[in-house]
């Protein structure tokens, strides 16, 4: 599951309501769905263990106790989802319920628009929205999403818990797994740790929540890029049925009481934003019923339990506590409801943002007594190395620390870092890079323009003929994708300069790589003139290193064009279009870039390294995956051979039942 997105959810008695949340969350991008079930009544768990057979989710029926696991079905399933290698192998991992959808409004409302947006993160946390009834009593069997549009607002704090959030995370900082957030293992609880956790609004939050903390305030909330659509209430007749049933996590009824119902019942303003996912999720449905009858019949199993239910709960009911029965079934009690949350709306004043929103280029930027002082600022007013500048123009800005003049590093933004609007931005590397006392120049783009930026063009070099990057022992530039193009176009201004270029794209003119066909924003860009191909006078530099894996087609094409005495292509296999990321994960990254500033990186100190891969999960998938696929079933059996020998077993077995499956 090397590189997967995983969501993992519990569910009781949500029957109804499982194919539109699998399908939708399938929709924007999460390929590896996790349901924990337990003690169902209404037939969700037989249509659970039919969407697995047809490899739709992965099903776990959590209903079983065990002394060694907690009590509570949701804590219980955590600590079981946690063990699992194809969770613990996951690019990114989110822990939300079943009430809840994972709601995108950057770019198309896909993960990989979010990803692109908020840039480096390891942990992005969304906030409740919390949906009412939009003044329903009835259930029928149509989308949650689109019936119920009426919720609380994002200006106004309804309540403390309107402002619970959901957080996805990469699972290698997190210790285990929260209702509301990851808990870190304790090098990252600390502030020199490096862990970035981010807002709804890509806003970097991390100082609030490295320890503690389950929600927004107005100090941290956000929901300029994603947010968590909490349909709470939904209609009154199913309120009942929630009633029933109890919390995933408690078996108090009590809980679920109709101060409950008052507290969240929030009807305020109207959200359609995740209804332009309708129709899809509609076509979803209906192929899927089409091609497996009986998945249409088990739903239509948990339907009709549901309303045989809400018919016996109502008459109860209205016998029982006539008064409760009048507010939830008579219509014109909702009315009224709604009219007071609007009217709650124009009395109360808006919250006064404390951090800055970033739903695009053109969003205000204001700064306020609550945004933190860029670290690079920071160090130049308060470290011992206070001389450098910080340049900022429209498309692009540049800030400069002088350390000690041995080495000077240039490193180059990469795409999902353009729409990072925070006051905090600074250059890729930066920390590393000033933990080793080296001079940085970090090159920040803010936009997805491939740096064909003639004002950067005319910038840069001014600033090389005038001697401002003079005297220094060694300069290295670096990037990643269309930083790795930046470092290498530019790496001629200087002479002797090494180059850093992982999964780099050599130019987006369509005359040179015909063959390109991703970033169809860099490609519209306008190529002609200087620095078009970035190949070009690679000879006059030092060591220039093109990592890159030999499998991913585009990206070996590109590497092919890099070409000369001074060039080392090093291939980073099973890795695609992530090879810094890759290098990362298996701890290679910094030592890697440590040696070749030393002077003492080549191919075979490379290899030597790239050793280390074999620990990796994601390398270990990525040789399964190739070997099988190229039928050398006898390699994947020594592969988990060798993994049972060294005491990784749940990998072993992993890697088995994907042979069996083969075979």
């Amino acid at each position: 599951m090397s590189g997967a997105r995983t969501v993992i959810v519990t569910t009781k008695n949500e029957g109804p309501f499982l194919l539109e949340w699998v399908l939708y969350h399938r929709l924007i991008g999460f390929d590896n769905i996790v349901v924990f079930a337990n003690d169902c009544e209404d037939g969700s768990d037989k249509l659970l263990k039919l969407l697995d057979k047809e490899g739709v989710i992965r099903f776990f029926d959590n209903s079983e106790l065990s002394d060694d696991l907690p009590a509570d079905p949701q804590n219980r399933a955590y600590r079981r989802a946690f063990e699992m290698d194809h969770v613990q192998e996951s690019e990114w991992v989110l822990v939300i319920d079943a009430d809840e959808f994972f709601n995108i409004h950057a770019g198309e409302g896909r993960l990989d628009d979010l990803f692109a947006a908020v840039g480096e993160a390891d942990v992005i946390s969304g906030t409740w929205r919390v949906f009412g009834n939009a003044g329903l009593v009835e259930y029928r069997d149509d989308l949650v999403t689109q019936t119920f549009t009426r919720c609380a607002p994002v200006d106004r704090q309804v309540s403390f818990r309107h402002f619970g959030m959901k957080s996805m995370f990469r699972p290698e900082p997190v210790h285990r797994l929260g209702i509301h957030r990851p808990f870190l293992k304790g090098r990252y609880k600390k502030p020199e740790g490096g862990l970035r956790w981010v807002n709804g609004s890509g806003v970097d939050v991390t100082r609030y929540y490295l320890t503690k903390g389950w929600s927004s305030s107005p100090a941290t909330v956000g929901y300029a890029l994603c947010q968590v659509n909490h349909y709470m209430i939904k209609s009154n007749e199913l309120f009942l049925m929630k009633r029933y049933r109890g919390t995933a996590n408690s078996q108090d009824q009590d809980r679920i009481n109709f101060d409950y119902y008052d507290a969240f019942n929030s009807n305020h303003v109207e959200d359609r934003s995740i209804t332009r996912w309708s129709d899809a999720i509609r076509e979803a449905k209906e192929a899927l019923i089409v091609d497996h009858p009986e998945i249409g019949k088990a739903h239509d199993k948990c339907v009709t339990f549901f309303e045989k239910k809400i018919g016996a709960l109502i008459k109860s009911l209205k016998k029982d506590d006539p008064e409760v029965w009048e507010k939830l079934i008579e219509p014109k009690s909702l009315r009224a409801s709604i009219d007071a949350d609007v009217a709650w709306l124009k009395a109360t004043p808006p919250l006064r943002q404390k951090v800055q929103e970033r739903a695009g280029p053109k969003a205000a930027e204001t700064l306020t007594d609550e945004d933190d002082a860029p670290r690079w600022l920071a160090d130049l007013r308060r470290s011992d190395y206070r001389r450098g500048f910080y340049h900022s123009d429209d498309k692009f800005a540049a800030h400069f620390a002088e350390r000690e003049r041995d080495v000077l590093m240039i490193s180059f933004d990469n795409l999902s870092n353009v729409n990072d609007k925070a006051l905090s931005r600074e250059g890729w590397g930066y920390s590393f890079y000033r933990d080793h006392k080296w001079s940085h120049l970090g090159i920040m783009s803010f936009e997805a323009n491939w740096y064909r930026d003639p004002r950067l063009f005319d910038w840069f070099e001014a600033r090389v003929a005038d001697g401002a990057f003079n005297g220094f022992g060694k300069v290295v530039l670096t990037g990643t994708s269309m930083g790795a193009y930046g470092a290498m176009a530019f790496a001629r201004l200087f002479k002797k300069a090494d180059v850093l270029a992982f999964s780099p794209q050599t130019s987006l003119d369509g005359k040179l790589v015909p063959w390109e066909t991703r970033f169809a924003s860099g490609r519209k860009q306008d190529w002609s003139g200087r620095y078009r191909d970035a190949t070009q006078k690679l000879k006059g530099c030092g060591n220039v290193f093109v990592l890159y894996d030999p499998g991913f087609e585009l990206d070996r094409k590109h590497a092919e064009r890099v070409k000369g005495a001074n060039v080392h292509h090093l291939k980073t296999w099973f890795s695609s279009h992530k090879s810094a990321l890759f290098l990362r994960r298996a701890n290679l990254l910094k030592p890697l870039v440590e040696a070749a500033v030393a002077g003492q990186l080549d191919e075979q100190t490379f290899y030597k390294l790239y050793r280390q891969r074999r620990s990796l999960p994601w390398y270990v998938n990525g040789l399964t995956d190739a070997a099988l696929g190229r039928g050398h079933h006898g390699l994947v059996g020594n592969v988990a051979n060798v993994l049972e020998r060294e005491g990784r077993v749940h990998l072993a077995k992993s890697v088995r039942q994907r042979l069996t499956e083969a075979d």
